[in-house]
């Protein structure tokens, strides 16, 4: 201890220590700096590879690809499939979601968590052979079909294979368990006791739930819609595998560009344009948190 004392004094050393507090404000900085650099290598980088790509035609810059989007009414109908696919899907899995999230949330039986895990084992299952599994329940000799047949909803031959009905209804399924799992969570994290406090203040189950538990969760069923829609308009395996080339969307038309036609450019153009709808999605999604934040904080 005494011998310590001289060397922290030495003239060598008083100008660094009286350095070190101008150093401080940096250092937020200087820690989040590996993760931006990890960021942009990863995620900003490619995005932007992706949209210079989108303006190149040949061996100079031009919006040749965008313009082609804009004036094929066969790309305006493919991306109003999409973004009508990705509406539907998401409207189904809220409305099925919803309530199974709310019930194993609340569950208080020791099966809670066993019935969780069974809901939500399909995401560990690959999306292709679930796709592959209703490919053999939609096919005209299906299980499905024959149902629909038998009962007379429909007349033979009847198949939902290469039909949007038969995309939506396997791509619902598909997204359904990341829908649970995100309402899940949220339903979880509200206190119960809130709704027994309504109830007791003389309002019924029904009206406590919605007033309650479904307006804290707002924030939730919006973040669990706008992953699901997401990832149902981006999605490839699904579409291609049951709608094959009578259910054309975005990403499939993509993979054809890249793949079997070697359009680099013009898929990369398409890329982009379903990339701003996403990000006008998220943008428009977070003001109206944020406008609805606002609202209670005033209230």
């Amino acid at each position: 201890m005494t011998a310590a004392r001289p060397v922290l004094d030495a003239p060598g050393t008083h100008g660094a220590a009286a350095s070190s507090p101008r150093l401080i404000p940096y250092v937020p900085v200087l820690l989040f700096a590996p993760c931006f650099i990890i960021y942009a290598i990863l995620f900003i980088w490619p995005q932007l590879s992706l949209l210079a790509t989108s303006f190149v035609d040949g061996n100079q810059w031009s919006i040749a690809h965008y313009q082609r989007f804009l004036g094929d009414s066969y790309y305006w109908e493919l991306l109003g499939r999409t973004l009508f696919l990705g509406v539907i899907t998401t409207v189904i899995t809220l409305v099925l979601g919803l309530p199974v999230a709310y019930l194993l949330a609340r569950m208080q039986s020791r099966w809670a968590g066993f019935l969780l895990v069974i809901t939500t084992f399909p995401l560990l299952v690959s999306a292709v052979v679930r796709s592959f599994g209703w490919m053999v329940l939609f096919f005209r000799d299906g299980l499905i079909s024959k149902l629909v047949v038998a009962l007379g909803l429909a007349s033979p031959p009847f198949q939902l294979m290469y039909t949007m009905s038969g995309v939506v209804i396997a791509l619902a399924q598909v997204l359904l368990p990341l829908m649970v799992l995100t309402l899940y969570g949220v339903f979880r994290s509200i206190d119960r006791d809130l709704e027994l406090a309504a109830m007791s203040l003389g309002a019924r189950p029904s009206l406590a739930l919605w007033l309650v538990t479904f307006r804290l969760a707002r924030g939730g069923i919006l973040a669990g819609s706008l992953l699901v829609f997401s990832l149902a308009i981006s999605t490839f395996a699904t579409p291609s595998l049951v709608g094959g080339a009578r259910a054309h969307v975005m990403s499939t038309a993509i993979y054809e560009q890249t793949i079997e036609l070697l359009n680099w450019p013009f898929a990369a153009a398409l890329s982009s344009i379903l990339l701003v709808f996403v990000l006008v999605l998220a943008l428009v999604y977070g003001r109206v948190l944020e406008g609805r934040g606002q609202t209670e904080a005033r209230s």
